[in-house]
């Protein structure tokens, strides 16, 4: 039996088979109890408070006034309760006054809420001669303990969530190629349930690999660390392409090797590569028999790729082309300005698509139009970059010259019409190009020609005065058929005395032509004007020119009836 008795700071007791000792050895014993306990008491980490029946507080050591002080709202620590103030925990901790020893994890806060600890509390009586007399509370800080225990747990959650509705198929197989875990996206990819798959093998869902090699060739699954593309056998005999992460390593630490699989099903990604591939195999059909080549040119105007029909089209191979300068093989218009000749360096600056006309001289050294648009758009590596469809229009530049040539020339005579001459005096206006003669020409009896010898006829009389005439001007002067029998002469930097000297050409030439008397005499009526500042007006002139060509043309008329 062992007796306690209560001192004012400490506790004494000894056995009844040493009641004999001596008082020294007694006295001995005991300091070293003393000793003991105090520092048991003062030097421990915990936070230790003894307290009598009314739970006033006996005695506690520095930890606890600390925690006190920072956890409590009263200014002095007089009850265990000035620190357990919730209803719960107060029930509990009196249950050691019936002679229970309570273990129990409780949370404090601070008086503004901010700060919380979470201990571990141990609690039991205090016995002297078996009648309880008080009690011990024991306080061990857990916070730190809980919270990484927490973030455990919620990253446990975490990572069971992730793997359990992830889009991968995850399967961990053991040494025996035997499937131990699985998620539900791996059982719902090959078609099984959780309680089919563990009796399954790697070999029963794998369709490009036998069993034997599998077994040869996994066999030390530590060594396993790869990534590959595979087929995977479903339960129902369909297949599916899927990409596997496979490494294995001794995850237990018992030795026993395991190999955990992510999977992922990737017929999709399969389908759109071979719709791809189908796709730049038409792609490839359509550039090398298109009509037009397609060029890409760089930030430095070099032609980074060309179509491979450019041989086809003008004898060059794309090598033969590549990383050359744009201007290398197109030929910019002479006439054109600087801008114009360069839509490449104005494409990169804008969004707009241009289109330019380039000559291309081809292989055999023959040169050809080429239409070309120009877009800006970015490569793989997000650089700028300019699409060139090219495409040959000699044939429209060709039908394009006749449709200009139709609506700018006589057809019947070849020289220029009325339009043309119209032009040819607006620009002669703003010229500053002084003298200048005007000629208005008008054969005369043509309506007499027709009547009697036909239009055909006619018509020949009408061609063969445009050869007169022209033959009779300088190299500078401009002739149109202006009407049925008129023609116009534009005379540049020709006075009065040189328009004269033109006429009187004229008319020699067609005296030479009447003398020879092997067809029709042709006979013309001429009359001029000459301006000579750039201030009076061209359309005046040639009405002047007109009116003394009428006057010419009643003279004539007179000397024949004669």
């Amino acid at each position: 039996p062992i007796c306690i008795f209560q001192g004012s700071d400490c506790f004494y007791g000894w056995e009844s088979s040493v009641m004999n000792r001596n008082l020294h050895d007694r006295h001995k014993e005991n300091s070293f109890v003393n000793s003991a306990y105090d520092s048991m008491f003062h030097f421990t980490e915990e936070a230790i408070a003894l307290f009598d029946t009314d739970l006033n507080i006996v005695r506690s050591n520095k930890h606890f006034d600390d925690l006190a002080l920072l956890y409590s709202a009263a200014q002095k620590q007089g009850s265990i309760f000035d620190l357990i103030t919730d209803k719960d925990d107060n029930r509990s901790f009196l249950s050691v006054f019936d002679d229970k020893i309570l273990n129990k994890e409780i949370t404090l806060k601070s008086p503004q809420g901010e700060d919380i600890r979470i201990l571990q509390v141990r609690m039991g009586p205090i016995k002297d001669n078996g009648k309880i007399i008080g009690g011990y509370s024991i306080f061990i800080d857990i916070t730190e303990f809980r919270n990484r225990e927490n973030l455990l747990n919620k990253r446990y959650i975490l990572i069971c969530n992730l793997v359990d509705n992830a889009n991968l198929g995850i399967v961990i197989i053991g040494q025996d190629h035997k499937v131990i875990e699985s998620n539900d996206r791996f059982c719902e990819m090959i078609g099984y349930s959780q309680n089919e798959i563990t009796d399954l093998h790697s070999w029963d869902w794998e369709y490009l690999i036998d069993e034997n090699t599998i077994r040869q060739g996994f066999a030390d699954l530590s060594e396993i660390h790869s990534t590959f593309d595979t087929i995977h056998k479903r339960k129902d005999g369909t297949t599916y392409h899927a990409a596997v992460s496979a490494s294995g390593s001794d995850v237990f630490g018992d030795g026993k090797d395991v190999i955990m699989c992510i999977s992922e099903d990737i017929s999709a990604k399969k389908e759109m590569e071979e719709k791809l591939r189908l796709s730049e195999t038409k792609f490839r059909t359509y550039i090398e028999n298109a009509a037009d080549m397609i060029l890409t040119v760089d930030s430095d105007e070099k032609i980074s790729y060309i179509s491979p029909n450019c041989e086809k089209i003008c004898g060059f191979k794309p090598e033969d082309l590549t990383h050359k300068n744009i201007f290398e093989f197109f030929m910019a218009k002479k006439n054109e300005s600087d801008e114009d000749k360069n839509p490449f360096s104005s494409a990169f600056k804008s969004d707009k698509i241009e289109y330019r006309t380039f000559k291309i001289k081809h292989s055999d050294g023959f040169l050809h139009w080429y239409g070309v648009t120009i877009s800006k758009t970015s490569d793989v590596n997000g650089k700028d970059i300019l699409i060139c469809n090219t495409r040959n229009i000699d044939q429209s530049i060709e039908k394009e010259k006749k449709l200009v040539h139709l609506s700018l020339y006589d057809h019947l005579t070849g020289i220029p019409n009325r339009a043309f001459f119209d032009a040819m005096l607006e620009r002669s206006q703003v010229s500053r190009h002084r003298p200048l003669s005007l000629l208005m020409c008008d054969l005369d009896y043509l309506k007499t020609i027709n009547d009697t010898y036909g239009h055909a006829k006619g018509d020949e009389v009408l061609q063969k005065t445009a050869q007169l005439l022209q033959s009779s001007l300088r190299k500078e002067d401009f002739i149109a058929r202006i009407g049925g029998d008129e023609f116009a002469v534009i005379l540049p930097g020709a006075d009065n005395k040189e328009a004269l000297v033109v006429i009187e050409r004229i008319s020699e030439t067609f005296n030479d032509y009447n003398s020879d008397k092997s067809g029709l005499a042709i006979n013309i009526s001429i009359g001029f004007s000459t301006v000579k500042d750039t201030e009076t007006s061209l359309e005046d002139a040639l009405c002047k020119a007109d009116m003394k060509m009428y006057s010419r043309k009643q003279v004539n008329k007179s000397l024949a009836e004669l």
